[in-house]
């Protein structure tokens, strides 16, 4: 919250209201077509649901897809809103999945965890094609608009090379089928006594996530090669959408920086997961990367496209939480059934 609040005050300083005023007047101007932000996340979504489905049915599990996707908004929205919302998204993840559906908790966490290797790997391959696009683009600017360039190709190249170092690391430890019971262990060494008899009580249930997620190894080339393309696609998707703003709002950027640049904002957003949404922080570097690459009036620039991003996650944070209200009682009531029935046989 010091972080959020001291981010904020950055951007207070950095936005007066006369600037405000000119990006209001910017989308004003643009007008109807800057609703079309609203359908990249649709797609990107749909596309990370898809991935999320064919890891499931490779496990040898089954759910809906409209079942998870459902889910999936409705995990969004806690990810935007909370502190640290990334980390409290898994877990959210995994207990409305075997509560919405017939889908186990070994199944879900493993599902989870072979989902998240994928989009680390992803989001390396992501990030160096915005690098190698970026860099290209150097050869057709002039010196000062080139040189501006190198920061966020650089950044680009190196986070490709880490992502995707971090990304094969994981899918190494998932393939030994040894992580979670691992962790149950070590957890089990903390001087914790309620902590160490929980993770004992259910060591069984670490072994199964590990055998879950073990198993998924030995499914076809395809099916592993479909789902690399659907998560690769969500984020070339998100990166359409900040081309799709830029567009709109007439900035002369070329296509590489503004890869560049939506990579470099995703990862910050990952760097400082405990602030909601990133909020500030991203913000502050998005109109600080305009003003360094160039663009005029780069504060009036990046004040309006912060407020047409922060404009559509309000959207799409209205209509997860909207779903998580609406599935919230049906899913608690069959959750009773299903405990009572159960407790009567």
């Amino acid at each position: 919250m010091a972080l959020l609040l001291v981010a904020l005050f950055a951007l207070s300083r950095l936005i007066h209201r006369d600037d405000l005023a000119q990006a209001l007047d910017l989308i004003r101007r643009v007008g109807w077509p800057l609703a079309l932000v609203l359908l990249p996340t649709l797609v990107a979504m749909g596309l990370d649901v898809t991935g999320w489905r064919l890891i499931l049915r490779a496990l040898g599990a089954s759910a809906r897809w409209r079942t998870l996707f459902e889910l999936r908004l409705s995990v969004e929205a806690l990810v935007l809103l909370l502190p640290g919302g990334s980390l409290a998204g898994e877990p959210a993840k995994a207990a409305f999945l075997t509560r919405r559906s017939d889908v186990s908790l070994p199944h879900a966490v493993s599902s989870l965890a072979l989902t998240k290797a994928y989009l680390i790997t992803t989001d390396g391959v992501y990030l160096a094609i915005a690098a190698a696009w970026a860099t290209a683009d150097l050869l057709l600017l002039d010196g000062a608009r080139a040189h501006a360039i190198w920061l966020p190709a650089r950044v680009a190249a190196i986070s490709a090379v880490a992502m995707m170092l971090t990304g094969l690391g994981l899918f190494a430890l998932l393939r030994r089928a040894s992580l979670a019971t691992r962790l149950a262990r070590a957890m089990q060494r903390l001087p914790f006594e309620r902590l160490r008899r929980w993770f004992a009580q259910r060591e069984r249930s670490f072994q199964e996530v590990d055998a879950t997620a073990g198993a998924f190894f030995s499914s076809g080339r395809r099916t592993k090669g479909a789902i690399f393309v659907a998560f690769l696609l969500e984020w070339l998707v998100e990166g359409a959408e900040t081309l799709l703003i830029i567009r709109c709002l007439d900035l002369p950027l070329p296509v590489g920086p503004i890869l560049a640049m939506d990579a470099l904002g995703s990862l910050l957003r990952v760097v400082v997961f405990f602030v909601p949404a990133g909020l500030g922080v991203q913000d502050a570097t998005l109109i600080l990367l305009l003003g360094a690459l160039g663009v005029p009036n780069a504060v009036v620039a990046g004040t309006a496209l912060v407020l047409v991003k922060r404009a559509k996650e309000a959207f799409w944070i209205a209509t997860g939480m909207a779903l998580l209200v609406a599935r919230g009682r049906p899913s608690a009531s069959r959750n009773d059934a299903t405990s009572g029935s159960s407790s009567n046989r």
